[in-house]
């Protein structure tokens, strides 16, 4: 088993959001991925746990899994972790909570990456987890103890380092 968790967000980090597709996530076949996430998660693939963590509340996990293999990442994924499986959506505690129990780890081990700085990097911080800001949208940069920010996935292994983790 390996001693450490990456989580990645679904829409807007792993696959571009596309506002107008509602409902269950099969057959989301012309999402995009967001580039440079396949090569970022083959690279982590062999030292990191990867997982989903994610507020999609009407998408079971298979069809979350068809909608990643639709971008070739859906291999990769270990955990799935949804609003509609835990019952509390990011950035509640309990959402945290559920996923660091799920994964028997600390929170010191675990690692969120996404594109919602509430949900994704407050919400992990907030109990004691890393993370990683994806900020394709604008040129701001936050810091502090446990997070980063990253505006493309090829600086991903830099701010890990950075952080502690390579």
């Amino acid at each position: 088993m390996k001693d450490r968790a990456i989580l990645f967000d679904w829409g807007g980090t792993l696959m571009t959001s596309m506002p107008y597709y509602m409902g269950a996530g099969r057959g989301w076949s012309h999402v995009p991925a967001v580039e440079g996430v396949l090569d970022a998660v083959q690279a982590l693939r062999s030292s990191w746990t990867i997982g989903l963590a994610s507020n999609a509340s009407e998408s079971e996990d298979d069809e979350v899994r068809a909608s990643l293999d639709t971008i070739g990442v859906g291999a990769f994924i270990d955990r799935i972790y949804t609003y509609r499986r835990v019952g509390r959506p990011k950035p509640w505690p309990d959402f945290w909570r559920y996923v660091l129990s799920d994964l028997a780890m600390q929170p010191s081990q675990v690692v969120m990456v996404g594109d919602n700085y509430m949900d994704d990097v407050w919400g992990a911080a907030n109990v004691g987890m890393h993370a990683v800001w994806l900020n394709l949208g604008s040129p701001d940069v936050r810091k502090g103890d446990r997070y980063r920010t990253i505006h493309n996935y090829s600086e991903l292994p830099g701010v890990l380092a950075d952080m502690g983790f390579m």
